[in-house]
């Protein structure tokens, strides 16, 4: 799989990009190993290299501290490895409401269609590698327009239900993303890697 053609199909005309993806079959495995472990590690990691670069902000301090390279990296890394499961998890639970909206469970196929769906959070993120920028990471919330497109076609779930479980999901997305940031906050805190 080409992953720059698929991006640009998913950005630019994601309604043609899910009828090709509806007739591909691949496994989770390559679906993790083509593509979801290339594009998760976006975040973290330019979390990282914005931490070491210009420094965390602290309120008590009022001020900025500088973290180690090291502990950034260990911080990503665990962010990362954190991230792969808890995109499954989210999969999981697509697949286990799909049928109150009509839809189908198929883990295989909400996974393929969480992992697209997030391509747009996931580019989002660079911009956290510059001061200032953060905010944009904003247009993220284009995944919810690839979702919705996508939903009928991977979880067979009818147009008319669609918008109900695309805001559902979008809860779902936002609850795993708060946890997610609060076990890597308690257990790598930017604290224990600051100079």
């Amino acid at each position: 799989m080409n992953i720059a053609r698929r991006i640009r199909g998913l950005i630019l005309s994601p309604k043609e990009e899910w009828e090709i993806i509806e007739a591909e079959d691949k496994s989770v495995l390559d679906l993790y190993r083509e593509y979801i472990v290339y594009l998760a590690l976006i975040p973290p990691f330019a979390s990282c290299l914005s931490a070491y670069f210009f420094g965390v902000p602290r309120a008590a301090a009022h001020g900025v501290e500088q973290i180690s390279l090291t502990g950034g990296l260990v911080r990503a890394g665990f962010q990362y490895l954190l991230s792969l499961p808890m995109l499954y998890l989210v999969a999981f639970v697509i697949s286990m409401i799909a049928p109150y909206f009509d839809g189908k469970t198929d883990d295989k196929r909400a996974l393929t269609l969480a992992a697209y769906s997030y391509t747009p959070a996931w580019l989002a993120s660079a911009f956290g590698l510059i001061p200032g920028l953060r905010w944009v990471d904003i247009v993220g919330f284009y995944g919810l327009y690839v979702f919705y497109y996508g939903l009928p076609r991977m979880m067979k779930c009818p147009r008319d239900h669609a918008d109900v479980l695309s805001l559902t999901v979008l809860v779902l997305s936002v609850a795993t993303s708060a946890l997610h940031a609060w076990i890597v906050r308690l257990a790598v805190p930017w604290t224990a890697f600051t100079n």
